[in-house]
């Protein structure tokens, strides 16, 4: 499958654009320019009638009036026919056998000129010379009479009735001319849009590697000093180097623990592909984290409270959906405080499942909530690094919501507390 780059996609979607625009407006006047063209030619054929009908008033209508009267107002291939009142054909200089011309009443230029006192049909086919020609009725309201001219649909007629193809090359040139104009703006823009990208992914970048330089540094710092105190010191008492032993293990855990978050957001963030999705039930992960953090839930006197359908089916990534709730719930752990309760509410919206996360502890001040998925950032106050945690977890939490076709909004729940409102695609 060939991919686009994004100046060419944008390059592609304008052109798309702008083309739709101009064959709507070319297409838009080649039509004002043909009803335009065919309202000058009725006109014409009008007045022809309406002079005729005033010297029919004058004279009456015999043929041999009428023949005279054409032969000095002639126009090439004119057909002319006169349409009683009843319909019956009266006269055509085309036939004179007027009976075998049926009854004319029930035609489209004839009906409108009755109703309206003048009218026109486009390329209808003469049933009595098998031809096709434009009419051009008018009625002459002292008698009733209908005065209809033809002319034959022939090709002159219909490139004259043509939109002026001058200027439809014309507006092809212009077309060509903006299509260039716009290939060199949207690469110049492409090109200024990529430049911006690169400094704010040089800037991320080098952020991302000084918050990991400086949150590396800490438990390494840590484990250096008590290996180099438990190195210097040969006669430490027991206790004191098995302590020494326990803190230097819990900041081995804290740097792994690190290292894998930062390994999930690089894969969340560089895979060309979705990862591996399959059918899960988001129910049976819930339990099973309920039964995980059960006892240090208990330890702080806190109560998780599932509210959830038997079954969520949906098709996902079990390992990234256990890491949605994982992080959220450690998160909850660290910061509601004591004697809280965490309520996760999951409800059907047809297409996707409407998730609900959210505890009754203090909450966040409105000036951290819009930061709160940002990759180390951390409170001030009780949420910082002491009470544990790597600062990546709702990063995490975001990616795996996004990747599985979601959106996530944090907001301080009420009366207290903090809220996460997110949404899980059936089908992402």
């Amino acid at each position: 499958m060939i991919r686009l780059s994004f100046k060419n996609n944008l390059l592609i979607s304008v052109l798309l654009i702008f083309a739709a625009f101009a064959v709507s407006f070319i297409l838009y006047q080649q039509h004002r320019e043909k009803t335009y063209k065919v309202a000058l030619l009725n006109q014409r054929l009008q007045d022809y009638n309406m002079h005729l009908g005033e010297t029919i008033i004058l004279f009456l209508p015999d043929e041999l009036n009428i023949d005279r009267y054409l032969s000095n107002h002639s126009i090439p291939s004119l057909r002319i026919t006169l349409i009683g009142p009843d319909g019956r054909v009266i006269y055509d200089n085309m036939t004179k056998d007027y009976e075998s011309l049926g009854d004319h009443g029930n035609r489209k230029e004839i009906l409108q000129a009755r109703a309206s006192g003048s009218g026109y049909d486009m390329g209808r086919r003469s049933e009595t010379l098998d031809e096709k020609y434009f009419y051009s009725a008018t009625l002459v309201p002292s008698t009733g009479l209908i005065i209809r001219t033809a002319l034959p649909h022939d090709t002159e007629l219909t490139r004259s009735l043509q939109a002026d193809r001058h200027f439809l090359w014309f507006s092809l040139w212009i077309i060509l001319l903006l299509c260039l104009i716009l290939q060199w703006y949207t690469r110049m823009t492409g090109n200024t849009l990529r430049r911006r990208q690169a400094l704010h992914n040089a800037k991320i970048r080098k952020e991302l590697t000084q918050n990991i330089s400086h949150e590396l540094r800490t438990p390494v710092a840590t484990i250096q000093g008590y290996l180099e105190t438990i190195l210097n010191t040969p006669d430490i008492p027991p206790e004191t180097l098995h302590t020494f032993h326990e803190r230097c293990y819990a900041q081995a855990r804290r740097l792994s623990h690190l290292l894998e978050d930062i390994s999930t957001l690089n894969k969340l963030d560089g895979a060309p592909q979705k990862p591996v999705f399959e059918p899960v039930d988001l129910s049976g992960i819930l339990r099973t984290l309920s039964a995980e953090t059960a006892p240090s839930f208990e330890s702080k006197r806190m109560r998780l409270v599932l509210s959830v359908p038997e079954t969520i089916p949906l098709n996902g990534n079990t390992v990234l959906l256990y890491g949605i709730f994982r992080n959220l719930l450690d998160n909850a752990f660290f910061y509601a405080g004591e004697g809280t309760e965490v309520r996760i509410s999951v409800t059907d919206r047809g297409k996707e499942w409407a998730v609900v996360f959210e505890d009754n502890g203090p909450g966040v001040s409105k000036e951290d909530l819009p930061r709160l998925f940002e990759r180390f950032y951390r409170l001030d106050g009780g949420r910082n690094r002491r009470l544990g945690g790597t600062g990546l977890g709702l990063a995490i939490v975001k990616n795996s919501v996004l990747v599985h076709g979601g959106t996530i909004s944090a907001r301080n729940a009420v009366p207290s507390g903090l809220r996460f409102d997110f949404t899980l695609k059936k089908q992402p």
